[in-house]
């Protein structure tokens, strides 16, 4: 079991989510197909009935295994949005905790393709001043996006009013005037 979120002080979970499966899909129809395979196999032919749950194991059981480690690899993947943070968390054997502060984000963007939009799902991509971060592939990332935003935008430290009126001060043109040195009576740029 993956150890629990710490909160610091004062920090309130918003939501955690767990990201969409991959891989479980293909892995529990073959095995499906092969076990009914198996037990069609054995309605027709004599020997496969003698032994249906040996090939049953042997052609479907890997399939069944690698659909369940996928399975708990999946569900043992968090993401937690904080008032404060974002924290990334999962790892089956070596569990694994990323976080980056809300203060600390620049940007987030979806990275969608035409069939992730039609199934609303998407890579959340969080840019920082030391690069991206990729969150995973989530369902509604845009609702996920909406609602880091707004965290953001309610822990602003000092944010500058839109009736500040800014001014500019043009500098002195002597300051900025080059003159040629010159060398007795003879200038440089002869």
């Amino acid at each position: 079991m993956a150890p629990r979120l710490i909160l610091r002080d004062g920090e309130v979970r918003i939501i955690s989510v767990t990201p969409v499966a991959r891989g479980t899909v293909r892995p529990s129809l073959v095995g499906v197909v092969l076990l009914a395979l198996v037990i069609f196999g054995a309605q027709h032919v004599h020997v496969v009935h003698e032994h249906e749950m040996l090939l049953a194991l042997i052609f479907a059981g890997p399939f069944a295994v690698i659909a369940l480690t996928r399975t708990w690899r999946w569900r043992s993947h968090k993401v937690h949005i904080t008032n404060e943070r974002i924290v990334v968390e999962g790892g089956v054997l070596r569990h694994h905790r990323s976080t980056v502060d809300l203060r600390d984000v620049i940007a987030l963007r979806v990275d969608q393709r035409v069939s992730e939009r039609l199934t609303r799902r998407g890579v959340v991509v969080l840019e920082t001043n030391g690069g991206s971060i990729v969150i995973g592939k989530l369902r509604h990332p845009g609702a996920l996006v909406r609602l880091i935003d707004a965290e953001r935008a309610g822990n602003q430290i000092d944010p500058v009013p839109f009736d500040t009126v800014f001014g500019y001060d043009d500098p002195e043109p002597i300051d900025y005037e080059v003159r040629p040195r010159r060398r007795g009576n003879r200038s440089t740029f002869e």
